[in-house]
């Protein structure tokens, strides 16, 4: 964010405050990005375009080319943020989308239930079953598909039985047989990519 002060006969009456890009000279200019980013368990290397009229990212293979306008660091942290998000809603709705039969078929009814999503530092999800809510860790957009299932398909088995008894256990495992394969998997991926915990 820039502020801008105006002045009135040489003294304050008003801070306005812009978004970064707005004021001529505002945000860190930033013309590489020499990180790596993962989606669903693949890394992207990322190649800029900082002559856009605005953002965008066009997924070429193993890279993502982002299109920045402005060219900021500011507004590429936002704009990924945001890509994230909207890619980690999507991922997950899917894998709800997926499960939900399953459920219903197996003679429990669970109901779609809300999602909301953050990132949280030390668990991948909560299910809330008074609130037909669960919420969901950004970062596991970032691991591998069974990783997502699985988690997705815990916190729906949450419904069913709200602890982490053997029942609930065994219920998993009626949906999905190999889940402490996905459940290694996610944690020797998080542990190696450095993602949470």
């Amino acid at each position: 964010m820039g502020v801008i002060k105006i002045l009135f006969q040489g003294r304050p009456v008003a801070w306005l405050r812009l978004r970064t890009g707005e004021t001529g000279g505002g945000g860190t200019p930033i013309r590489c990005v020499r990180r790596k980013f993962l989606l669903r368990g693949s890394e992207y290397r990322v190649v800029l375009k900082t002559d856009a009229v605005r953002n965008g990212l066009l997924v070429r293979e193993d890279t993502w080319v982002v299109s920045l306008h402005p060219a900021t660091r500011e507004n590429f942290e936002l704009f990924m943020g945001n890509w994230y998000r909207r890619q980690a809603r999507k991922t997950f709705l899917e894998a709800v989308n997926r499960w939900l039969p399953m459920f219903r078929e197996a003679g429990y009814a669970i109901p779609a239930p809300k999602l909301k999503i953050y990132a949280m530092r030390r668990a991948w999800g909560r299910c809330y079953y008074t609130k037909g809510l669960i919420t969901m860790n950004l970062h596991l957009v970032k691991t591998p598909q069974p990783c997502i299932d699985y988690i997705v398909l815990h916190e729906l088995c949450h419904f069913v039985v709200s602890n982490h008894s053997a029942d609930f256990y065994r219920l998993v495992e009626s949906f999905m047989p190999l889940w402490r394969d996905a459940d290694r998997l996610l944690k020797n991926f998080a542990r190696e990519r450095k993602i949470i915990r």
